[in-house]
């Protein structure tokens, strides 16, 4: 894939989505817990001009080491055949460091190549400079969505406890996440369309639950309802990633997990194996993955 007029044939979507926004924007974007709240908040990290040069130069030879790698199974052979020297450098430094003080798993690993400044910045050291897109409006529409997917939680709390001896609204399925949620999109995007299919792919058409035309973005809402479930409900998301790339709004998919129960055991992992750059023959779409509550 070409993203800053560079080739790049190794990285995960993961490495790719993030050079696709950096290119696009001179942000990336990240979830980062937050103990206040007890959950995942998404975040953009705008770079400076000579960050992203750094980080486009680390992240380019760290493609590199990852296709030497295959070609030889050595990583230190690997290393030794990276083109910056700075980078290798800066590499076996790390590699020193790690081993002196026994962790041995992340020899190697992307923040080695990126340098301390900028494993810093990424990796949630540097507070000032995130912007928590569930705690002030961007200015962008996109992200606005963002918010409204953020604060969703706090929207249906408060309708499940209503005043007045007025009747809950209680998410007791998949369709109540959607039919209140689609409501409140709908009165910020008016031109937001519910239920809408797919084009014919593969003999078959899947059902998107949330279309935002005006924004590119479709969403896709999943309600875990069981132990049982919850062990299946990412390959359920894996699926439906090869059928809506042929949806023409299709720029951006946010699959909305609701969790009331917490039976998914590992968030942060199933968010990170899921997220990312997707690419279908022409067609390109990211793909960010929120759980709730």
């Amino acid at each position: 894939m070409n993203l800053f007029d560079r080739g790049f044939r190794h990285l995960s979507p993961d490495f790719l989505q993030d050079l696709d926004t950096l290119e696009k924007e001179g942000s990336i974007y990240t979830q980062f817990w937050q103990a206040d709240v007890q959950d995942f908040r998404f975040c953009r990290i705008r770079f400076r001009p000579g960050e992203i040069v750094a980080y486009v130069d680390a992240i380019m030879a760290y493609d590199e080491f990852l296709g030497y790698c295959e070609d030889t199974g050595e990583p230190v052979t690997a290393l030794a055949q990276i083109s910056d020297s700075t980078i290798r450098n800066r590499v076996l430094e790390y590699n020193r460091w790690t081993a002196s003080v026994g962790q041995h798993d992340t020899l190697y690993c992307f923040a080695a190549f990126i340098g301390e400044h900028l494993e810093d910045l990424t990796c949630g050291g540097q507070l000032e400079r995130y912007e928590f897109l569930a705690h002030s409006y961007t200015g962008d529409r996109r992200f606005l969505l963002t918010e409204i997917l953020e604060m969703f939680p706090s929207s249906a709390g408060y309708l499940g406890s209503r005043t007045g001896k007025r009747p809950s609204y209680i998410l007791e399925e998949e369709q109540d996440i959607r039919d209140l949620l689609y409501v409140i999109i709908k009165s910020i995007f008016p031109d937001a369309r519910l239920e809408e299919y797919t084009r014919v792919h593969a003999g078959s058409a899947k059902r998107i639950d949330i279309v935002v035309p005006g924004i590119s973005t479709v969403i896709e809402i999943k309600f875990v309802r069981d132990t049982q479930h919850a062990r299946k409900v990412a390959d359920e998301l894996r699926i439906d990633f090869e059928s809506y790339h042929v949806h023409p709004d299709c720029s951006k998919l946010v699959a909305y997990v609701w969790d009331a129960n917490h039976l998914l055991l590992d968030r942060s992992n199933f968010i990170k194996d899921l997220r990312g750059l997707r690419i279908k023959g022409e067609s390109k779409f990211s793909v960010e993955v929120m759980v709730k509550p």
